[in-house]
């Protein structure tokens, strides 16, 4: 199994995610032309993929999701909730398939389960999507880490979760202070202690690798982020940890290797 980010951020959040010839996207918040573009250039056929799976409605997950499905076909999934908050009622959609939290769905050579996580959106859902022995968990856009996002992610190899905010720089920016309360907020968006909390207390065995995702431009930095998720890891003594961070433009591709038969879960990630 093997997934690249293609956007991540307030512009627009999207990720493919492949096992043998099933592709899916998790997230859809570029807009159509612009996600086929880019997955041309990592080398997918849009019309290859076999499902677009939708976090939430906001529209930097969201915003391309109808016309792409509609230009080629590809289905998609969320909850309830989402398909009625994104309207995705009133377009011509090749198709929606309802997942519910915690029931596995197949797509072809993946497997993905929906997880309900605290943020301010209709039903919103994390990932973890399974395949060859290998697992990816997903989170972007909540406000904290519940128990559900610790226990699903557990025995993941890899882990792709949010620090959107350093507290200081919100605080200090420019945002409305109505805004910054929604951030802030127990329904908003992590921040990078957050992240160093759920990384020092309750990151898996298995994950050998975090990729920290939707930095906000105006109230976090790369750096900032870095060094707070390195602190709590080095404290925690999980110095094999792979740390890795996207901005706007995404990702290289990053596999997961599978284990020898015999052998404990698959560890290691390559980037290609």
């Amino acid at each position: 199994m093997r997934f690249r980010v293609l956007g991540s951020g307030s512009s627009g959040n999207t990720t493919v995610v492949e096992s043998g010839s099933t592709r899916i996207l998790i997230d859809a918040g570029l807009g159509a032309r612009e996600m086929a573009e880019r997955l041309e250039s990592a080398g997918v056929d849009p019309q290859s993929l076999a499902a677009i799976v939708l976090s939430h409605e906001h529209t930097d997950h969201s915003r391309g999701a109808a016309s792409f499905s509609k230009k080629w076909g590809v289905r998609l999934m969320g909850s309830r909730g989402t398909y009625a908050a994104a309207g995705l009622g009133a377009f011509a959609i090749a198709g929606y398939d309802v997942l519910e939290p915690g029931v596995p769905h197949a797509i072809g050579g993946l497997t993905v389960t929906g997880i309900a996580i605290p943020h301010d959106a209709a039903g919103p859902l994390c990932f973890v999507t399974t395949a060859e022995g290998c697992s990816l968990g997903h989170a972007t856009d909540f406000g904290h880490v519940n128990a559900g996002v610790v226990e699903g992610f557990r025995d993941c190899d890899a882990v792709l979760i949010e620090s959107n905010y350093d507290p200081g720089m919100l605080r200090e920016g420019p945002y409305p202070w109505a805004l910054k309360e929604r951030i802030l907020g127990r329904y908003g968006h992590l921040s990078n202690g957050d992240v160093a909390s759920y990384l020092g207390r309750d990151l898996g065995q298995s994950c050998r690798t975090v990729i920290l995702a939707h930095l906000s431009k105006t109230n976090n930095h790369p750096d900032v982020a870095r060094m707070s998720a390195e602190a709590a890891l080095r404290k925690r003594g999980r110095t094999e940890v792979r740390l890795e961070i996207t901005g706007e433009e995404g990702t290289e591709w990053m596999a997961l290797a599978a284990a020898a038969p015999g052998r404990r879960r698959p560890t290691q990630l390559r980037l290609f």
